[in-house]
Order: C-alpha cells, then structure tokens, then sequence
C-alpha cells in the first residue's frame, strides 16, 4: 500500500517532470529553424562567413537545408556528414564558388537520410544539375556508425518525402515506422540540454550572424570582452558574433567550414598536434555494422544512385580515409567490403587505403584540403568533371 507521503512524492515528480519536459517543448518551438527566411548564400560577399556558434546541429543542417529549398541548386553538391565539412570549392579551383559547387553535409546523416534529403530536393526539381557527391563514412572511422543507422538529426518532415510513390499497403506499413523514426526524432530533438539551454539565450536575428573582416569592427568593445561567455551570447549580438573565438565551424559560402582557421583562433575543439593515430578504438560493444548489414548499406546506394539517373545526373560515392595504421582485417570493414562488392556498378571514390599520409587531415577523421584536392583529381580524370 502506497503511503501517503510516497503519493505526494510521486505527484510531485511527475509535476515537475511534466513541468520540465512542457518548457524544453516551448523553449524549442520558440527557437528559430534558420530554415525559412532561407540564407542565401549566393548573396555573400567572398571571405564572409555564418557563424553557426551556439546553433544545434539540426539548425546548422537546416541553414543549408533551407538553401537548398529556395534557391537555385550548383552544378555540383556535395552531401554527407560532418567528416567532409571542409571540402571547399577551392579543391575544383573555383574558390567559394557557391553556383558551382556547394557543400550540404552537417551532422551524422546516413546513407537513408541523404536518401530521403535527396528525395525532398528532387520533388522541388533543386537537385545539382551535373554531379552529386554522396560522402559515406569510413567503417573504422565510427566503428561502422552512421553508414546506415540514423543519426536523428534531420528535420522531421523529410521522413515522410520519398512515400508517396509507393503502393497503398507498402504505404501504409512505411507511414507507421516513419511516425515511429518522427517519434523518435522529436524526441531526440527536444528532451536534449542543448535545446534546453540554447533556447533561452539563442538570438533570433539571422543578420547577426554574417560577419567576417570586413563585416566585422577593428577592436570589439572592451566591455564585452570582460563579460562571461554566457552573457556575451546573450547581449552581444552583432559585436559577439565577431569575436574570432566563436568562428571555427562558420559556413563560408560555398557550405564548408575553413580548415585553415588557426588552432589558437579556435579554442579547444583543434589542436596543433595534428590528427591523432588510430584515436578511436574498434571496440566490439560499440559496433555498428553487423552481417547482413552489407545488403542494406548496398541497397541505400542504389536508391540514392537511381535518384539522379531518373534526372541524368551522375552520382559518385566518396569513402574518405580515416588516419590510422593497417586495420584493414576489422570486421566493419569486412563487412563494407562486402557492400561495394554488390554495387560494381555504381561509381565510388574508395579512398580508405590512404590512411596513413598526416598532410592529408586536420583530425583524425576529417580530411584536409589537400586531401580533396586529391579526391577532385581522381574525379576530373576518371572523366566526371573536365
């Protein structure tokens, strides 16, 4: 029997709970989405940047998202997670050339969401009118997470965009597990603490955010400078969006983030040591590829391939390289194998066995400029772009 005192002790956390959970609910409905008034990124001047600082990572997906639905697509896009952040255009010689080629990734999509990105884009006729880039993350560089399990990032509608081509019964089983994964997306998106925190001090003004030298005043006022962190973000606006610190994820103008920014400028997310060998350990309890997973990984591939044959646009896979020594044997490579041998027909740039050269990363899983360099070379001589 339930004394009356534990009653009131259970009545009392469920206020609070209930409490709790309505005002993360409010707070988040109160952010803004950076979706709609879409940023136009053809519109920035070369050398300013979008400062992403205190975004959540949906909202930094859909900074890009929303361009993507509002304006006219590039001739090249390039979409996957944020391990191909900062392949710039400046790889094809056309630096921040945001018409010719734009960088979508953000996050931990996985080859299902940039499928069902891809499948929103096509229905408002914005996909990439010569080329589309697909990233999938290297199996030893998450241990094989986010290839083909999902990172519940993506803007919730977007999991309904490719159903309503299919039959009325496969409809309807595909409606029930895709309010399962909306479920479940809502969840993650506002039971978060950064929802909770971001949404009492996010600003709401999208022009704040543009900065750069010349956007930007010579000295920020002193006064807030000798402020806390937290207040800055709070009452600094224009003036705190300037400050250098807050720079090292900004979005240049053609979706990518600056690999060059100095590691001094950035604060602790880089570091001068440089990328870091074998950082992340295969361990077996946090696999994410199990057998049976390469039929999977193979049929997302050809779904995502044949979006762009339906438009004649060609799709390459890009498998960038992870630093690490010889771990070809781990059985989430195996398994990968195992995919790509499925699909010799669709075009990939498997780039996993140049894991060993430093120059060719700014951390252990995210590749330098000069690895895309690489990547764009392969690609101009295997005929995909002149």
């Amino acid at each position: 029997m339930i004394q009356p005192c534990q009653r009131r002790w259970l009545a009392l956390y469920g206020a609070t709970l209930g409490a709790l959970i309505l005002l993360a609910g409010i707070l988040s409905l109160s952010m803004p989405s950076y979706r709609s008034p879409a940023v136009d990124f053809l519109s920035i001047n070369p050398g300013a940047i979008f400062n992403v600082h205190g975004l959540t990572r949906r909202q930094e997906g859909s900074v890009k998202l929303g361009f993507a639905e509002a304006y006219a697509p590039p001739e090249i896009g390039l979409y996957g997670n944020h391990i191909v952040s900062h392949f710039g255009a400046e790889a094809f010689g056309r630096p921040e050339d945001a018409a010719y080629f734009f960088n979508y990734s953000y996050a931990n999509v996985s080859l299902p969401e940039i499928h069902r990105y891809l499948r929103h884009i096509e229905l408002l006729e914005h996909l990439p009118r010569r080329l589309i880039l697909v990233q999938i993350t290297s199996p030893n560089a998450d241990n094989g997470r986010f290839i083909i399990d999902h990172g519940n990032e993506l803007p919730a509608d977007l999991l309904l965009s490719d159903i309503q081509s299919e039959g009325r019964a496969k409809k309807i089983l595909k409606l029930a597990t895709v309010y399962g994964e909306r479920t479940i997306n809502w969840l993650h998106g506002i039971l978060n603490y950064n929802t909770l925190i971001l949404g009492l001090i996010q600003g709401k003004s999208y022009q704040d955010r543009f900065v750069g030298k010349a956007l930007c005043p010579p000295e920020i006022p002193a006064w807030l400078r000798r402020l806390p962190g937290f207040v800055q973000g709070v009452i600094g606006g224009h003036d705190f969006y300037c400050l250098r610190h807050t720079w090292w994820a900004a979005l240049r103008r053609d979706g990518s983030v600056d690999a060059n920014f100095r590691p001094e400028e950035a604060g602790p997310i880089q570091s001068d040591a440089g990328p870091i060998l074998d950082e992340h350990p295969l361990r077996e309890s946090e696999r994410g590829l199990r057998s049976g997973d390469e039929a999977e990984i193979a049929r997302h591939m050809r779904a995502i391939n044949e979006v762009g044959r339906r438009h004649n646009v060609r799709v390459v896979f890009i498998v960038p390289p992870v630093y690490e020594s010889d771990r070809r044997g781990s059985l989430v490579n195996r398994i990968f194998d195992q995919a790509l041998a499925r699909v010799p027909d669709i075009d990939v740039l498997d780039h996993r066995h140049l894991h060993t050269d430093p120059s060719l990363f700014v951390t252990s899983l995210h590749p330098s400029p000069k690895y895309y360099r690489l990547a764009v070379d392969e690609l101009r001589r295997r005929g995909f772009i002149e």
